[in-house]
């Protein structure tokens, strides 16, 4: 046997024992990667508790929803604080409105209900606010349509244990695991653009099952059934044009009581945000972000701890990015600090055009001076409160964001210059 044959002999058999190795160990590892569907009892499938022998891993990592920690950039955290103290140009722009009274900023899913019944701006409400908290909304849509939408909360609040707020089945069918979407208002804005979603892939269903919820929306005036304002387009321009065509007779949530400007409040449009921004133009969901896959002992498995996603970097970011992960977090927090620190500017200046409007009120000018400043204020309280209840502190979409801001920022002083020159600056 010569030296050549004796080289290629010696070369097979180690392309041999290491692509056996690399198959035995795939051969292993690949049954640990199944999830084993488990029978969940008809009579208990919308409350969590049910599910946390069945899918233990899932079940303990959602748990951690618990915590309350900042992110490591100091923004979307988790923590319990008043967002009212931390941005008090809120108290006028939302006065006369429940949301001058409590903007708890928001925790993480487990505390849905808790954190809906414990605010300030829970009595007096309609039904339609467990929309988005509950999978019991399926139920109750299934029994009786957009009826409970009308009913008191605290009515529809009373139905709902206290584990069947947000629970797996609010993402998942109980019986198959597959990805679901059970809010029917997201189903009828899908509608109206002509998507199906129940022919959606599984790709596309690892965003709706979270823009399902994660959305901007309003109440309908006759039977405050949920609507999404998404007829125009997903951007907050084209969200104001539908707007401003008054649908079902829907003109404003309150008329501001120093302005009297009617004004429209936004509620985090994170999907819409995401929809146009670089992470979906390059295919990258929700849950790649927010539910990496991770490994516990060998068992890969979905992690459900939705919090920020530098929270886990290296399953969350690390996998696609090739920076190291202190660069990472410092290109996220250039984006948190410029867009937090653009919308102070927004909201201040908005706060000082409701009061330049009053002022022109008290001088004597009339609704018919103020027709301008009045339309430029709504546009730039729109405009800053898009960006403001957006979850993302503009990393959803910098671009959008700093270019809505822009705008809230150029309205507000038209707003300002318009109510000066009804009084000829008078005031």
């Amino acid at each position: 046997m010569s030296k050549i044959q004796k080289y290629l002999i010696g070369v097979a058999a180690f392309v041999v024992v290491f692509f056996g190795f690399v198959i035995v160990r795939i051969g292993v590892a690949q049954p640990s990667d199944s999830i084993k569907l488990a029978k969940i009892p008809k009579e208990s499938q919308l409350n969590m508790k049910a599910y946390e022998n069945a899918y233990p891993l899932e079940y303990k990592s959602f748990m951690r929803n618990n915590e309350m920690a900042p992110s490591p950039t100091g923004y979307g955290g988790s923590q319990e604080f008043q967002r009212l103290d931390q941005e008090p140009e809120m108290l006028e722009n939302f006065k006369g409105y429940k949301f001058s009274l409590d903007y708890a900023d928001d925790r993480g899913h487990t505390y849905a209900g808790i954190d809906l019944m414990k605010s300030k701006r829970f009595p007096g409400q309609p039904g339609a606010c467990i929309t988005c908290k509950t999978p019991y909304v399926g139920k109750f849509y299934e029994e009786s349509g957009w009826q409970y939408a009308s009913k008191p909360v605290a009515e529809m609040t009373a139905q709902i244990p206290e584990d069947g707020w947000f629970s797996c089945a609010t993402c998942h069918e109980p019986d198959t695991m597959a990805l679901r979407v059970y809010q029917p208002a997201f189903i009828e804005a899908m509608q109206r653009r002509g998507i199906d979603v129940k022919q959606a892939s599984n790709q596309d269903m690892r965003s709706y099952v979270c823009g399902q919820c994660h959305v901007e929306y309003y109440f309908d005036t006759k039977d405050k059934h949920v609507v999404l304002p998404w007829d125009k387009g997903l951007t907050a321009e084209d969200m104001y044009a539908y707007y401003s065509e008054k649908p079902g007779g829907f003109e404003q949530d309150w008329v501001h009581p120093d302005s009297k400007t009617k004004v429209l409040k936004a509620q985090h449009p994170d999907y819409e945000t995401w929809s146009k921004g670089a992470h979906a133009d390059a295919g990258v969901t929700c849950v790649d972000c927010h539910m990496p896959f991770m490994r516990d002992n060998g068992q890969k498995y979905t992690s459900h701890f939705m919090s920020s996603p530098l929270k886990t970097i290296e399953d969350s970011c690390l996998k696609c990015h090739d920076q190291d992960k202190d660069t990472l977090i410092q290109r996220v927090k250039t984006i948190h600090d410029n867009t937090f620190k653009l919308q102070r500017i927004a909201g201040n200046t908005v706060a000082k055009a409701h009061l330049t409007v009053k002022a022109a009120i008290d001088a004597g000018a009339t609704d018919e001076q103020l027709t301008a400043a009045h339309e430029y204020l709504r546009q730039a309280q729109w405009y800053w409160d898009f960006c403001a209840a957006e979850n993302g502190v503009g990393f959803h979409n910098p671009d959008q964001i700093m270019r809505t801001l822009g705008l809230s920022i150029d309205c507000a002083h038209q707003a300002i210059e318009a109510a000066n020159a009804a009084v000829k600056g008078n005031i």
